[in-house]
């Protein structure tokens, strides 16, 4: 700390930051603040506090940074995809099963996790890959919030959910590629089609959909539930950084920012 610098104290730091209490004392517990005792009482390097600041810009990708006085508004530039991508992955190879996040458009904001071979097949080619595009934003404009299995233009089954932040819809998470039943020869034409569409040779599609997942009634029930649970969590994850983004725009407005840290 410089002799030009000042001290907050945890009131003033509290109303800096925007939280309560216990958040900051959270904050000094796991080392994201730094601060010391006075008489007792915490005090704060304000030169410190803004040094963090500005380092929170790092691992917030995506698009051009709010105005200081711009609407922040929930969109899928919401959402921290790194850390979307990060516990989609876990969530996927834990259930065995392929999983995105998507705009509402259906245009993919992650990559696949876990994706089964007969899809890769399918979506590295740029038919196959559109297809899938398609079929994602028909689902995003079904009605209802509660997950249900649907079946994809692949003939495969999934189930998606909606991600919310602050009431508006921005995202949806699909987690799927498994079948009710084994493959049988009802297959045929399908797999014929799917040739005629991607250009991928019908015996490696045909190969490839003998590995997909089959899953029993219990598991299928299970997909529904889990799926909204992550889905909730990528909902918070959103409002969470909608909220701090707020919170980095009133402080540029503060302190003359021509731009809030990403």
């Amino acid at each position: 700390m410089t002799e030009m610098d000042t001290l907050l104290t945890t009131k003033q730091l509290q109303d800096l930051l925007q939280v309560d209490r216990v958040t900051i004392y959270r904050m000094l517990g796991d080392g994201r603040l730094r601060g010391f005792k006075v008489g007792g009482q915490w005090r704060f390097s304000r030169r410190e506090i803004e040094a963090w600041l500005q380092g929170q810009q790092v691992g917030w990708e995506a698009a051009e940074p709010p105005q200081a006085g711009a609407e922040l508004r929930p969109s899928p530039e919401t959402l921290p995809l790194a850390c979307i991508q990060a516990i989609q992955s876990v969530f996927a190879e834990a259930l065995g099963l392929g999983t995105i996040t998507t705009a509402v458009n259906g245009e993919p904001l992650t990559e696949l996790s876990n994706s089964c071979e007969f899809c890769n097949l399918i979506y590295n080619t740029e038919a196959g890959r559109q297809r899938c595009i398609t079929s994602w934003q028909a689902a995003a404009r079904r009605p209802g919030t509660t997950p249900q299995l649907a079946t994809c233009h692949a003939g495969l089954r999934y189930v998606w959910g909606r991600i919310i932040v602050q009431g508006e819809f921005v995202a949806a998470t699909y987690a799927g590629q498994f079948l009710d039943q084994s493959p049988n020869g009802d297959w045929s034409a399908r797999i014929a089609k799917l040739s005629a569409l991607t250009g991928v040779e019908e015996d490696k599609l045909r190969d490839a959909l003998q590995r997909v997942p089959v899953l029993d009634e219990t598991r299928r029930q299970q997909v529904p539930r889990l799926l909204r649970r992550v889905a909730e969590t990528f909902s918070k994850i959103g409002e969470e950084r909608l909220n701090l983004l707020g919170r980095l725009q009133r402080i540029a407005e503060i302190t003359g920012s021509v731009n809030v840290p990403r």
